[in-house]
């Protein structure tokens, strides 16, 4: 029943620093101008629909989306119901179900760290899983590594020469083409290997930067100097 077109059109959520949610949604291409809609939802059949507290507003005062706060993730299925109401003419509803721990959108991996030596010349790189509202195993996750070069630039997007990715399924790389007289800069993001978890990549790390620039070299003479000065 209601008016057809009336009903929201592209309707999304997402989940994202742990417990978080926003779902919004477009206003229906016939929906009437005074047209108001109404966001419920509930984690299984026996519960009560439960109304948005925090509706998102546009114009004119429309909702055209909802944030949810401590959202549980682990193993639940929820139903959305948007309802319209209008003094024109009945509202069309739109209604799914969606799998919440496919739209977390996962946080960066944590305690990112870089421990490197001269000689031999290399890298190792480890870090640990995102945070999560539940207990994810370890071979559920993949990685993505992001090295650049640093050089000096005006913008993020121009800072890298030559990006290098990896992909990993582990927590721990072994960066073996690093040159001790460069600087880089490194950022690390997961997502879904297996498991029930979101397969887009999630947010990144801060990024770390590590390696000598050319100072170091300067240094190195400076003290050899001084040695031989004492």
């Amino acid at each position: 029943a209601g008016k057809k077109g009336s009903a929201i059109e592209n309707f999304s959520c997402v989940i994202y620093d742990v417990s978080l949610m926003n779902c919004t949604w477009q206003a229906g291409r016939n929906a009437p101008g005074d047209t108001q809609y109404f966001l419920y939802w509930k984690n299984s059949r026996d519960d009560n629909e439960t109304e948005c507290e925090l509706y998102i507003k546009g114009e004119n005062g429309m909702h055209t989306g909802c944030r949810f706060q401590n959202v549980m993730i682990e193993g639940k299925t929820t139903y959305f119901l948007v309802d319209g109401i209008s003094s024109d003419s009945q509202i069309q509803f739109y209604d799914e179900y969606i799998e919440l721990c496919e739209i977390e959108r996962l946080t960066p991996p944590l305690n990112v760290s870089v421990n490197c030596t001269v000689n031999p010349a290399g890298c190792t790189i480890t870090w640990q899983k995102p945070r999560a509202s539940y207990e994810k195993p370890e071979h559920c996750f993949t990685y993505e590594i992001n090295i650049q070069n640093k050089v000096k630039t005006i913008s993020w997007a121009d800072i890298c020469k030559g990006c290098i990715y990896f992909s990993v399924n582990t927590n721990k790389y072994e960066f073996e083409n690093y040159n001790v007289k460069k600087k880089y800069i490194l950022k690390i993001r997961a997502r879904g290997n297996s498991c029930t978890i979101n397969k887009s990549w999630g947010e990144w790390s801060k990024p770390i930067e590590f390696g000598k620039p050319m100072e170091y070299i300067y240094i190195f003479i400076l003290l050899q100097c001084l040695q031989t000065f004492l």
